[in-house]
């Protein structure tokens, strides 16, 4: 019998019941051409060279489909697109999923080795691409397609989309695996489809929505960002690169006009704390912010509050689940108790219960582990029965012939009004920067190493902005060395950059307790008064003069990465920073130094000494000059932010 929620019978299961709303029945490539006849003149995708109308989005993509499947795209192949964000990765996706075949995406920014395994372990035969692209080199039977070279235009001047069948595979997107290696999930048109479908209308998309394009093209988001969108008529606005500071986030969203934004968790946060320190107005036509991929904070929400009244959705999902599972809707000013946000209740298509050890539903109020069932479910790892087998169990409640539920992996309560919250895991699996990581994957990577003999990550709570990986590390002999450095690159050239602790320990032994298990109240949990540029290696660092602007900057990085010492050719990525942290650095470098350091200056010149050569070169107007065209629409919008307080504190219009 299928458990049924009763706050007033605690015997009865905690469980959130499948959503009502609307169900896709076909493909979204068939939904697309129903946009395209609707609207072909509309604006389809805004990008940094200018826009593309639905009309030329849809023969862009029918052209690319053609060559795809003469080259040989099908039902259940996969082909890899190895595209930076833009028109060519919407083109792309839209051409294979038209041909047939599944996509993957690779993100640009994974180190080429691991391309190369999720190519091998996907079957990829076909690349999109620009020719010669980085990563395919030793990646055998692999053939590019280059979006930009032309070719032949199909089998014939028009290809219409193949039709398929809705358990046919969509995509393949990689998480981190326990084992060591990386885990493919397949997900199906009729997930993708469900997704797409119930994410138009929890978000009330319609034509004249413009819904941002954030997420890198290796994240199951960028598809919620773009197929619902797509599907409602609406326009596709794809954010600048590298990721912007939330200043330069604003000036994005104010002159796009951007109604919907999509934003990990993590950089919210980031946001909010920027808004703290120069209060401001946020572009009006903003009327719904969506936040996830890692635990939503009520301080957050209740600072958000202080600076915008629009209404924020926290979506909880994973891509075993085609991406968003749940939503929790924040409106008005109250916040809700408790340090975290609710997950709120399933989408429209998923079904959640809470289940102990033994699939029992628990009572309502009591944590259990959180499974997920129903249309969002994926076909499972792709290639790996036994690890689907595992994590994909029979479904006892939803009495559907042959029905699954995914078993998450995550603790959560139902609360008294009916929503989900989240709790912690019941594993070792954490989030870092919003991205899925398995602890585990990076140990046996380390293991690799000639000089380790054996390693053990954990993750940090690092305050306010989340959590670090530390390693701890015991070398293959007595007189084994090896600098963390040499940990890092060997890890670099494996792992993405969330994966790559900054910081490692050298022990003797690792600890354990009486049964065995790594002891971890026995290790020592580093800090920025004993770590070196994140290395607790023996020695100290070599003290290296410092110029008065390489000083000033060296002094914002020792503060935000919170470590002890960082030297003039240290790299700020490979010494605890990534793009999250530059907005701190963005911002506090800019302070200290009375003038605008652009975001993308970061990124390219990421030493200390490379950057205050270029921030010598490019002495550009001090904060607040009169050439600053910035700090005077601040100035502005602190002014107007002041007015409207005002008048609120005193009872006035808006």
């Amino acid at each position: 019998m299928r458990p049924e929620l009763s706050q007033e019978d605690e015997s009865r299961a905690a469980t959130a019941p499948e959503s009502a709303g609307p169900r896709a029945v076909v493909c979204v490539p068939r939904l697309f051409e129903e946009q395209v006849r609707a609207s072909p003149d509309a604006v389809a995708v805004v990008d940094r060279d200018g826009c593309v109308t639905y009309a030329e989005l849809d023969a862009a993509a029918d052209r690319l489909a053609g060559v795809l499947v003469e080259r040989g795209a099908g039902a259940e192949s996969v082909v890899a697109v190895q595209l930076p964000r833009g028109r060519e990765l919407v083109t792309a996706v839209l051409a294979v999923l038209r041909s047939g075949a599944a996509y993957l995406p690779l993100d640009l920014a994974l180190p080429a080795e691991r391309r190369r395994y999720q190519l091998a372990a996907a079957g990829v035969a076909l690349l999109i691409g620009p020719e010669g692209c980085a990563g395919v080199e030793g990646a055998e039977g692999v053939e590019v397609v280059d979006p930009a070279a032309g070719g032949p235009a199909g089998r014939s001047g028009r290809n219409p989309a193949v039709a398929v069948a809705p358990g046919d595979l969509a995509y393949v997107i990689f998480t981190s695996g326990s084992t060591g290696r990386p885990k493919p999930v397949a997900v199906t048109h009729d997930s993708l489809a469900n997704h797409a479908v119930a994410i138009g209308a929890a978000f009330a998309l319609t034509a004249a929505d413009r819904v941002l394009q954030f997420a890198g093209p290796g994240f199951d988001v960028f598809g919620e960002e773009v197929f619902p969108t797509l599907l409602a008529g609406a326009r596709v606005v794809v954010a600048p690169d590298p990721v912007p500071s939330p200043a330069e986030l604003e000036e994005c969203l104010h002159h796009e006009r951007v109604t919907v934004a999509n934003l990990p968790t993590p950089y919210w946060d980031q946001w909010v704390r920027d808004l703290d320190a120069e209060p401001r107005e946020l572009p009006e036509a903003l009327r719904l912010l969506v936040v996830g991929s890692d635990t939503g904070l009520t301080r957050t929400l209740a600072g958000w509050r202080g600076h915008s009244s629009v209404p924020v959705l926290n979506a909880y999902g994973l891509t075993e689940t085609t991406i968003t599972a749940t939503l929790q809707a924040f409106t008005g000013e109250s916040v809700p108790e408790g340090e975290t946000l609710p997950i709120g209740r399933p989408l429209a298509g998923a079904r959640a219960y809470l289940l102990d050890a033994e699939l029992e539903p628990v009572p309502a109020g009591t944590p259990g582990e959180l499974y997920l069932g129903g249309a969002v479910l994926a076909r499972g790892y792709l290639g790996q029965p036994g690890l689907t087998a595992d994590r994909f169990v029979p479904d006892p409640f939803g009495g559907t012939p042959g029905g699954r539920l995914y078993r998450t992996g995550d603790l959560a309560v139902l609360r008294a009004d009916g929503a989900l919250a989240f709790i912690g895991r019941a594993d070792d699996q954490v989030k870092i920067r919003g991205q899925r990581v398995e602890p585990a994957e990076i140990g046996a990577a380390l293991c690799t190493h000639p000089a380790v003999r054996q390693a053990h990550v954990r993750a940090v709570d690092d305050g306010a902005d989340g959590k670090r990986l530390v390693a701890y590390v015991v070398t293959a002999g007595v007189a084994a060395e090896v600098e963390s450095s040499q940990l890092r690159a060997h890890l670099a050239v494996r792992l993405p950059a969330a994966m790559v602790p900054a910081c490692y320990v050298l022990l003797d032994e690792l600890p354990l307790t009486a049964n065995g298990k790594i002891d971890h109240r026995a290790l020592p949990v580093p800090t920025a008064g004993d770590t070196t540029s994140g290395d607790t290696t023996p020695g100290a660092p070599q003290v290296v003069a410092l110029t008065g602007l390489e000083e000033q900057i060296a002094a914002v990085w020792r503060e935000v990465l919170r470590v002890g010492h960082v030297g003039p050719d240290d790299s700020f990525f490979e010494i605890g920073g990534h793009s999250l942290l530059l907005v701190q650095v963005q911002r506090k470098l800019s302070g200290a130094l009375g003038r605008q350091v652009p975001g993308v200056a970061l990124f390219a010149h990421p030493t200390v000494r490379k950057l205050a050569a270029h921030l010598r070169d490019d002495s550009g107007p001090a904060v607040g000059a009169p050439g600053d065209e910035r700090a005077g629409e601040r100035r502005s919008g602190q002014a107007r932010l002041q007015q409207r307080r005002a008048r609120q504190s005193a009872g006035g219009a808006r």
